[in-house]
């Protein structure tokens, strides 16, 4: 496997969909000390300013999703990605919001993107690490680890071995029981938006095909997408 090291780049994920389009047929891993222009889920801009976080992004050539399975594929790469973070920082207890973020302290300090395209499957991930200052827009809701020196390139190295094995092993739905260890949702009341509608109730768990279990007007209901833009928290 190919590991490419950038000091600025657009976005990691721009360069892996590059690396596919050209039909390259081995895996490789592109990791930046700034974007200018990274984005996760919906297309939203990921801020990525110099040197304090962590930006990779993995591209698998010809990668097929089994669609039996395809609801675990990212929660696999987020409990392949705790283990790394928590070795490297035991003293926090990092927790798990479904389906893409991670969480330490009620904020978001990293998000995973996983993007399928005909050439293959693109996995990225962008973790605060020492950031401190952020747009006004994030600033309630997002935060860092730690403000001692770190390598990041290590730990980046870390996060590709491990998210290249979970995506082989994504269809064992093992890691669930430790997921919903550290669900960041369980027993909150949330509200997740899915297409227009907008869903609020209390996360019971998650199921074993990786969709969100709400309790909502006395029934179960399951999720297999959708976005949870509101959460109570618990007192």
């Amino acid at each position: 496997m190919q590991i490419y090291e950038y000091r600025k780049v657009t976005s990691t994920q721009d360069l892996a969909k590059k690396y596919l389009e050209e039909k390259n047929n081995k895996t490789a891993a592109f990791i930046a000390q700034e974007q200018t222009a990274g984005y996760g889920k919906r297309g939203r801009s990921f801020y990525s300013p110099a040197k304090t976080g962590i930006y990779l992004s993995i591209a698998l050539p010809n990668f097929k999703i089994d669609l039996n399975y395809a609801g675990l594929l990212t929660l696999a790469i987020g409990i392949s990605v705790v283990p790394v973070l928590k070795k490297q920082f035991p003293a926090n207890d990092f927790q798990l919001k479904w389906v893409n973020d991670i969480y330490l302290n009620d904020r978001k300090i990293a998000g995973i993107l996983t993007e399928k395209t005909k050439f293959g499957l693109i996995v990225g991930i962008g973790i605060n690490i020492t950031t401190t200052s952020f747009p006004s827009s994030i600033s309630d809701h997002v935060g860092n680890i730690t403000q001692s020196d770190v390598d990041n390139n290590q730990i980046s190295r870390k996060l590709v071995k491990a998210i290249i094995q979970a995506t082989k092993t994504y269809q064992n739905a093992k890691f669930l029981d430790n997921y919903r260890e550290l669900s960041y949702l369980k027993n909150k009341k949330v509200t997740l938006k899915v297409g227009r509608k907008h869903i609020t109730g209390r996360v019971v768990t998650i199921d074993n095909q990786g969709r969100l279990v709400i309790a909502c007007q006395n029934t179960l209901r399951r999720y297999s997408s959708g976005e949870v833009i509101k959460v109570e928290l618990n007192k």
